[in-house]
């Protein structure tokens, strides 16, 4: 009777090893494999990313989360952007009906990159310094978006800052140009209070007016283990979150983007966290066309 409970005993022990390897083998399968993004099609994953977004610090996340839904409703569903989260070097959405589905349901303009980020970033972004006027052409469609619409009242108030941290730049350097965003930096003594928020940015140079300007950008949320940028990739195009392991990860996958290319031969594009240059995007053979922040409508 002993031996046959010790035995009853025993694969009672094994049952139970068996259904915790199980269990472990299970969650394992279950985490997230990176890299992955969304475009926030839907209700969950735009909750997600905004409790991330609130989690992490960031300024305006119920206007944000305002604005996310606004396109999902009318533009995402055009397109029909997935509530989900996919590989980041297979997405694909038809801008066409991103833009048409916008436009049918507003009578004013969608915001783009640096108008977002430039509002998650309010009250962490500081300047010592700003210029006085904007008289450059590189951010008209943001400035009359901004002028012209009463939701973006909040950039409105802090015009100047905006300008100064995205306009062009004249360039003094010719032989090392990816200094001249970094310098601006410095000079009007920008800062961003936050040991887990950074900007990221793409500052594109242009040889025929010999300036840089931020042609795309967006927030990175440091993690101990991970990358988050959300991204706004466009006027009237969709947004976006991306999770990776790594700022190299990161860079690959905005490489992807022909948009922020120029001729062949010609500087750049180059990328900062805050004022630091961190590295020159490369051109990658296997370019999809989108459509850029820098010069949408």
């Amino acid at each position: 009777m002993k031996r046959q409970s010790k035995i009853i005993a025993a694969i009672k022990l094994s049952v139970f090893i068996i259904l915790l390897c199980m269990m472990l083998s299970g969650c394992a399968e279950k985490k997230e494999k990176l890299p992955t993004a969304t475009y926030m099609g839907g209700n969950n994953t735009i909750t997600e990313i905004c409790k991330e977004l609130s989690s992490a610090g960031a300024s305006h996340v119920d206007t944000f989360q305002e604005w996310v839904t606004d396109f999902a409703d009318s533009a995402g569903k055009n397109a029909k952007l997935k509530d989900s989260w996919s590989d980041p070097e297979k997405m694909h959405t038809d801008t066409g009906k991103c833009m048409d589905g916008w436009e049918k349901n507003h009578d004013y303009s969608d915001t783009d990159c640096r108008m977002t980020a430039f509002l998650l970033l309010d009250g962490l972004l500081h300047a010592e310094s700003t210029e006085a006027d904007y008289n450059g052409t590189y951010l008209m469609f943001d400035t009359e978006a901004i002028d012209n619409a009463d939701r973006y009242k909040i950039i409105k108030q802090k015009i100047n800052m905006f300008t100064t941290l995205y306009g062009e730049k004249h360039v003094t350097d010719e032989k090392h140009p990816e200094t001249t965003f970094s310098d601006s930096w410095k000079h009007y003594g920008f800062q961003i209070d936050s040991d887990r928020i950074s900007l990221l940015s793409i500052a594109i140079y242009d040889p025929d007016s010999d300036v840089i300007f931020v042609g795309h950008t967006g927030l990175l949320i440091k993690y101990s283990d991970y990358y988050l940028f959300v991204e706004k990739i466009a006027f009237e195009q969709p947004y976006q979150a991306t999770k990776v392991h790594n700022m190299d990860e990161l860079l690959n996958i905005l490489s992807l983007r022909p948009e922020y290319f120029g001729e062949e031969g010609e500087a750049g594009p180059f990328v900062y966290n805050n004022g630091e240059y961190i590295g020159t995007l490369k051109k990658n053979i296997d370019m999809t066309e989108k459509t850029p922040c820098n010069r949408s409508k």
